[in-house]
């Protein structure tokens, strides 16, 4: 790793009182978006003790939309990693507080599985009935899709001009083995092909999700840790925060020279183990 540290960044993050902890490729290894059936990496747990032991506000958020927070959280905590479910954010409940904030009640047409659809109830929205003409129209990730809720959603954005969400806009997944296709990204891209409406997204990196962080996290510096450069650390220099690279998943050394500003990170570190020993010493 060619890259050099600066002493002060370091000193900065390594005192910054809030953090957001990516799952897929940074805390967990995995094939599964939110970390399931994934195996701590190195340096994981020991990374998330300290952070509670030095009084760090901490958020794990996924871009994971399919499952509720609950059963993401429940096999972290089974693996080893301490994260309560309240300490958990996916982009099912991002896409919910923001349609919430923006549409109230709704009605909405959901595209996924039960992720979306309890974090949409847990909030308040409606899902639209068969009589009623929605507000908004939402995709998140599922391992099918019936044609009819896809008829649906785009006569909702075609012919009611309905709002268009999208959980992630990631074109693949990457959790540090190998890397797979975004389900709920290729459907929103076909039904965006239809109707010609591009999707705001409310996972990460987007200004919904900043919202939701900030809400969080209160003000001060936070420290956003993540593997993808094009995800994470795009995230933090928009919503200026401290962006935290690790190189087990989505972004590798190689990659490093050609970053643009918008994606650099304020510190890079092999692994959750490297970026603790660098931290600490």
């Amino acid at each position: 790793m060619s890259w050099k540290n600066d002493p002060a960044f370091v000193a900065r993050i390594a005192a910054a009182p809030a953090w957001m902890l990516d799952v897929d490729g940074c805390i967990v290894r995995t094939a599964k978006a939110g970390g399931t059936g994934g195996v701590p990496i190195e340096g994981a747990i020991d990374f998330l003790t300290w952070l509670r032991a030095t009084g760090k506000k901490v958020i794990i958020c996924t871009n994971a939309s399919q499952r509720p927070v609950a059963h993401y959280a429940a096999h972290l905590r089974k693996i080893g990693l301490d994260v309560p479910d309240a300490e958990m954010i996916t982009a099912s409940t991002a896409a919910a507080d923001h349609i919430l904030r923006v549409h109230g009640a709704g009605p909405v047409v959901a595209l996924g599985d039960d992720g979306i659809h309890q974090a949409l109830a847990e909030v308040g929205v409606r899902i639209a009935k068969a009589n009623e003409v929605p507000v908004a129209v939402v995709v998140a990730a599922a391992d099918t899709y019936a044609s009819a809720d896809i008829n649906a959603a785009c006569l909702a954005i075609a012919d009611h001009g309905a709002a268009f969400y999208l959980t992630v806009d990631s074109p693949w997944f990457h959790g540090g083995m190998g890397r797979s296709v975004s389900t709920s990204t290729a459907i929103a891209r076909a039904i965006q092909g239809i109707t010609g409406v591009a999707p705001t997204v409310c996972g990460k990196p987007s200004a919904a999700l900043a919202d939701v962080l900030r809400a969080r996290l209160g003000s001060g510096d936070i420290v956003i840790m993540g593997d993808a450069a094009f995800i994470e650390m795009r995230m933090a220099r928009q919503m200026g925060a401290l962006g935290a690279l690790v190189l087990s998943g989505g972004t590798v050394a190689e990659d490093l020279p050609s970053l643009p500003d918008t994606d650099r990170p304020h510190l890079v570190a092999r692994d959750a183990a490297d970026l603790l020993r660098i931290l600490t010493n």
